[in-house]
Protein backbone atom coordinates (compact mmCIF):
# COMPACT_ATOMS: atom_id res chain seq x y z
CA UNK A 1 0.00 0.00 0.00
CA UNK A 2 1.35 3.41 -1.01
CA UNK A 3 1.04 6.12 1.64
CA UNK A 4 1.71 9.82 1.22
CA UNK A 5 2.28 11.74 4.47
CA UNK A 6 1.87 15.49 4.89
CA UNK A 7 3.12 17.02 8.15
CA UNK A 8 2.62 20.67 9.00
CA UNK A 9 5.79 22.75 9.08
CA UNK A 10 4.27 25.16 11.56
CA UNK A 11 1.13 27.15 12.36
CA UNK A 12 -1.08 27.83 9.36
CA UNK A 13 -1.28 31.46 8.19
CA UNK A 14 -5.09 31.28 7.96
CA UNK A 15 -7.86 29.14 6.54
CA UNK A 16 -6.61 26.81 3.80
CA UNK A 17 -8.66 25.02 1.12
CA UNK A 18 -7.34 21.45 1.31
CA UNK A 19 -9.71 19.99 -1.30
CA UNK A 20 -6.91 19.27 -3.83
CA UNK A 21 -5.25 16.82 -1.40
CA UNK A 22 -7.17 13.76 -2.61
CA UNK A 23 -5.55 10.36 -3.19
CA UNK A 24 -6.96 10.06 -6.70
CA UNK A 25 -5.57 13.45 -7.68
CA UNK A 26 -2.15 13.03 -6.09
CA UNK A 27 -1.51 9.46 -7.23
CA UNK A 28 -0.26 10.58 -10.65
CA UNK A 29 2.16 13.19 -9.27
CA UNK A 30 5.64 13.01 -7.77
CA UNK A 31 6.58 14.72 -4.50
CA UNK A 32 7.97 17.79 -6.25
CA UNK A 33 4.76 18.27 -8.21
CA UNK A 34 2.67 17.82 -5.08
CA UNK A 35 4.79 20.38 -3.22
CA UNK A 36 4.06 22.90 -5.98
CA UNK A 37 0.31 22.25 -5.88
CA UNK A 38 -1.55 25.53 -5.17
CA UNK A 39 -3.95 25.59 -2.22
CA UNK A 40 -6.39 28.45 -1.93
CA UNK A 41 -5.60 30.86 0.90
CA UNK A 42 -7.81 33.93 1.18
CA UNK A 43 -7.92 35.58 -2.23
CA UNK A 44 -4.71 33.95 -3.35
CA UNK A 45 -2.89 30.64 -3.19
CA UNK A 46 -0.03 29.04 -1.30
CA UNK A 47 2.03 26.07 -2.43
CA UNK A 48 1.45 22.84 -0.50
CA UNK A 49 5.21 22.53 0.05
CA UNK A 50 5.24 25.81 1.96
CA UNK A 51 2.84 24.38 4.53
CA UNK A 52 3.70 20.67 4.66
CA UNK A 53 6.70 18.36 4.78
CA UNK A 54 6.00 15.58 2.32
CA UNK A 55 7.18 11.98 2.55
CA UNK A 56 6.24 8.53 1.29
CA UNK A 57 4.75 7.55 -2.03
CA UNK A 58 1.55 8.90 -3.63
CA UNK A 59 -1.07 6.18 -3.96
CA UNK A 60 -4.37 5.16 -2.45
CA UNK A 61 -3.78 6.62 1.05
CA UNK A 62 -3.04 10.14 2.30
CA UNK A 63 -2.02 10.78 5.91
CA UNK A 64 -2.54 14.38 6.91
CA UNK A 65 -1.65 16.29 10.05
CA UNK A 66 -4.84 18.08 10.98
CA UNK A 67 -5.63 21.65 11.95
CA UNK A 68 -8.94 23.40 12.60
CA UNK A 69 -8.15 25.84 9.76
CA UNK A 70 -7.87 23.15 7.08
CA UNK A 71 -11.18 23.38 5.22
CA UNK A 72 -12.69 21.06 2.56
CA UNK A 73 -10.58 18.06 3.61
CA UNK A 74 -11.85 15.10 1.57
CA UNK A 75 -14.38 17.22 -0.35
CA UNK A 76 -15.26 15.35 -3.54
CA UNK A 77 -13.43 12.20 -2.43
CA UNK A 78 -14.46 9.25 -4.64
CA UNK A 79 -11.97 6.58 -3.64
CA UNK A 80 -8.97 5.79 -1.48
CA UNK A 81 -8.39 6.78 2.13
CA UNK A 82 -7.54 10.00 3.95
CA UNK A 83 -6.45 9.67 7.58
CA UNK A 84 -6.23 12.88 9.61
CA UNK A 85 -4.28 13.09 12.86
CA UNK A 86 -6.12 15.87 14.67
CA UNK A 87 -9.04 18.15 13.79
CA UNK A 88 -10.17 19.61 10.48
CA UNK A 89 -12.06 22.77 9.56
CA UNK A 90 -15.30 23.36 7.71
CA UNK A 91 -16.98 21.28 4.97
CA UNK A 92 -14.93 18.12 5.34
CA UNK A 93 -16.18 15.34 3.01
CA UNK A 94 -18.72 17.59 1.27
CA UNK A 95 -19.88 15.96 -1.94
CA UNK A 96 -17.96 12.80 -1.08
CA UNK A 97 -19.04 9.79 -3.17
CA UNK A 98 -16.63 7.02 -2.17
CA UNK A 99 -13.60 6.07 -0.11
CA UNK A 100 -12.84 6.74 3.55
CA UNK A 101 -12.15 9.94 5.46
CA UNK A 102 -11.07 9.20 9.03
CA UNK A 103 -10.65 12.22 11.31
CA UNK A 104 -9.17 11.56 14.74
CA UNK A 105 -10.29 14.94 16.10
CA UNK A 106 -13.31 17.16 15.56
CA UNK A 107 -14.81 18.69 12.41
CA UNK A 108 -16.19 22.14 11.71
CA UNK A 109 -19.36 23.18 9.91
CA UNK A 110 -21.15 21.09 7.27
CA UNK A 111 -19.05 17.93 7.48
CA UNK A 112 -20.45 15.37 5.06
CA UNK A 113 -22.93 17.85 3.57
CA UNK A 114 -24.33 16.66 0.22
CA UNK A 115 -22.46 13.38 0.75
CA UNK A 116 -23.38 10.67 -1.80
CA UNK A 117 -21.29 7.70 -0.67
CA UNK A 118 -18.23 6.55 1.22
CA UNK A 119 -17.52 6.64 4.95
CA UNK A 120 -16.71 9.59 7.21
CA UNK A 121 -15.61 8.81 10.77
CA UNK A 122 -15.05 11.53 13.38
CA UNK A 123 -13.27 10.79 16.64
CA UNK A 124 -14.37 14.03 18.32
CA UNK A 125 -17.34 16.36 17.86
CA UNK A 126 -18.94 17.70 14.68
CA UNK A 127 -20.27 21.21 14.05
CA UNK A 128 -23.59 22.40 12.62
CA UNK A 129 -24.97 20.95 9.40
CA UNK A 130 -23.50 17.45 9.70
CA UNK A 131 -24.67 15.39 6.71
CA UNK A 132 -27.03 18.20 5.76
CA UNK A 133 -27.74 20.39 2.77
CA UNK A 134 -25.37 22.98 1.37
CA UNK A 135 -26.68 26.57 1.12
CA UNK A 136 -29.18 26.85 -1.72
CA UNK A 137 -29.43 23.08 -2.23
CA UNK A 138 -32.69 21.14 -1.84
CA UNK A 139 -31.11 17.82 -0.84
CA UNK A 140 -28.72 16.92 1.92
CA UNK A 141 -26.94 13.60 2.31
CA UNK A 142 -28.01 11.00 -0.30
CA UNK A 143 -25.78 8.06 0.60
CA UNK A 144 -22.84 6.77 2.61
CA UNK A 145 -22.15 6.62 6.36
CA UNK A 146 -21.18 9.24 8.91
CA UNK A 147 -20.04 7.97 12.31
CA UNK A 148 -19.30 10.51 15.07
CA UNK A 149 -18.00 9.47 18.48
CA UNK A 150 -18.82 12.78 20.15
CA UNK A 151 -21.68 15.27 19.86
CA UNK A 152 -22.87 17.35 16.92
CA UNK A 153 -24.34 20.80 16.39
CA UNK A 154 -27.64 21.96 14.92
CA UNK A 155 -29.39 20.64 11.79
CA UNK A 156 -27.73 17.24 11.57
CA UNK A 157 -29.27 15.32 8.65
CA UNK A 158 -31.10 18.34 7.24
CA UNK A 159 -32.99 17.32 4.05
CA UNK A 160 -31.36 13.90 4.26
CA UNK A 161 -32.54 11.47 1.56
CA UNK A 162 -30.50 8.33 2.11
CA UNK A 163 -27.61 6.95 4.15
CA UNK A 164 -26.75 6.52 7.82
CA UNK A 165 -25.61 9.01 10.44
CA UNK A 166 -24.71 7.76 13.93
CA UNK A 167 -23.83 10.29 16.65
CA UNK A 168 -22.58 8.91 19.96
CA UNK A 169 -23.23 12.07 21.99
CA UNK A 170 -25.83 14.84 22.03
CA UNK A 171 -27.38 16.47 18.95
CA UNK A 172 -28.29 20.12 18.57
CA UNK A 173 -31.57 21.70 17.50
CA UNK A 174 -33.50 20.88 14.33
CA UNK A 175 -32.00 17.43 13.81
CA UNK A 176 -33.41 15.78 10.65
CA UNK A 177 -35.05 19.04 9.55
CA UNK A 178 -37.24 18.21 6.49
CA UNK A 179 -35.76 14.72 6.35
CA UNK A 180 -36.99 12.63 3.39
CA UNK A 181 -35.32 9.25 3.99
CA UNK A 182 -32.32 7.62 5.63
CA UNK A 183 -31.44 6.77 9.24
CA UNK A 184 -30.20 9.01 12.04
CA UNK A 185 -29.06 7.49 15.36
CA UNK A 186 -28.55 9.76 18.37
CA UNK A 187 -26.85 8.12 21.34
CA UNK A 188 -27.12 11.13 23.65
CA UNK A 189 -29.76 13.80 24.20
CA UNK A 190 -31.64 15.24 21.21
CA UNK A 191 -31.96 18.99 20.83
CA UNK A 192 -35.11 21.06 20.41
CA UNK A 193 -37.46 20.66 17.45
CA UNK A 194 -36.06 17.32 16.30
CA UNK A 195 -37.79 15.98 13.20
CA UNK A 196 -39.54 19.22 12.22
CA UNK A 197 -40.98 18.87 8.71
CA UNK A 198 -39.91 15.22 8.50
CA UNK A 199 -41.57 13.32 5.62
CA UNK A 200 -39.91 9.92 5.82
CA UNK A 201 -36.92 8.13 7.31
CA UNK A 202 -36.02 6.99 10.82
CA UNK A 203 -34.59 8.78 13.85
CA UNK A 204 -33.51 6.41 16.61
CA UNK A 205 -32.86 7.58 20.17
CA UNK A 206 -31.46 5.87 23.24
CA UNK A 207 -33.74 6.82 26.09
CA UNK A 208 -36.73 9.11 26.60
CA UNK A 209 -37.69 11.87 24.17
CA UNK A 210 -40.33 14.60 23.99
CA UNK A 211 -41.60 14.62 20.37
CA UNK A 212 -43.13 17.59 18.59
CA UNK A 213 -46.95 17.76 18.55
CA UNK A 214 -46.94 16.72 14.89
CA UNK A 215 -45.91 13.16 15.78
CA UNK A 216 -48.52 10.53 16.64
CA UNK A 217 -47.71 8.18 19.52
CA UNK A 218 -47.96 4.55 18.34
CA UNK A 219 -47.03 3.07 21.70
CA UNK A 220 -44.53 0.33 22.45
CA UNK A 221 -43.69 -1.91 19.52
CA UNK A 222 -41.70 -5.07 18.93
CA UNK A 223 -39.65 -4.29 15.82
CA UNK A 224 -37.50 -7.20 14.61
CA UNK A 225 -35.58 -5.01 12.17
CA UNK A 226 -33.88 -3.27 15.13
CA UNK A 227 -32.06 -6.48 16.05
CA UNK A 228 -30.95 -6.82 12.44
CA UNK A 229 -29.80 -3.20 12.44
CA UNK A 230 -27.82 -3.78 15.63
CA UNK A 231 -26.14 -6.81 14.08
CA UNK A 232 -25.26 -4.73 11.04
CA UNK A 233 -23.85 -1.89 13.16
CA UNK A 234 -21.78 -4.32 15.22
CA UNK A 235 -20.01 -5.38 12.05
CA UNK A 236 -18.95 -1.82 11.15
CA UNK A 237 -15.83 -0.03 12.36
CA UNK A 238 -16.26 3.30 14.10
CA UNK A 239 -19.89 3.00 15.25
CA UNK A 240 -20.25 4.85 18.60
CA UNK A 241 -20.85 2.47 21.53
CA UNK A 242 -23.98 4.42 22.53
CA UNK A 243 -25.56 3.51 19.19
CA UNK A 244 -25.11 -0.22 19.71
CA UNK A 245 -26.93 -2.78 21.84
CA UNK A 246 -30.33 -2.21 20.26
CA UNK A 247 -33.13 -4.58 21.18
CA UNK A 248 -36.26 -5.20 19.16
CA UNK A 249 -38.44 -3.14 21.51
CA UNK A 250 -39.05 0.59 21.02
CA UNK A 251 -41.64 3.29 21.54
CA UNK A 252 -42.68 4.64 18.15
CA UNK A 253 -44.07 7.93 16.85
CA UNK A 254 -45.06 8.80 13.25
CA UNK A 255 -44.92 12.26 11.60
CA UNK A 256 -44.42 15.09 11.03
CA UNK A 257 -48.19 15.06 10.35
CA UNK A 258 -48.22 18.82 9.74
CA UNK A 259 -46.23 18.11 6.58
CA UNK A 260 -47.99 14.88 5.59
CA UNK A 261 -44.98 12.96 6.82
CA UNK A 262 -44.67 9.26 7.64
CA UNK A 263 -41.25 9.36 9.26
CA UNK A 264 -40.68 7.48 12.49
CA UNK A 265 -39.12 8.32 15.81
CA UNK A 266 -37.97 5.31 17.80
CA UNK A 267 -36.99 5.53 21.47
CA UNK A 268 -35.03 2.40 22.32
CA UNK A 269 -34.03 1.35 25.85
Amino acid sequence: MSVLSLRLKGPLPGRIDASPLLPQRLAGLNLREIAALPLRFGRGHVAAGELFDLSGSPGDTVELEGDGRLDFVGAGLDGGTIRVAGPVGHRAATGMSGGFLMVEGSTGLAAGAAMRGGVLTVGGDAGDGLGGALPGERAGMTGGRILVQGSCGDRVGERMRRGLIAVGGDAGAYAALHMNAGSLLIGGRPGATTGHGMRNGTILFRGEIDPLPGFADCGLNQLPFLSLLDRHLSGLDGVPPACRGLTGRARRWLGDRGFGGRGELLACP
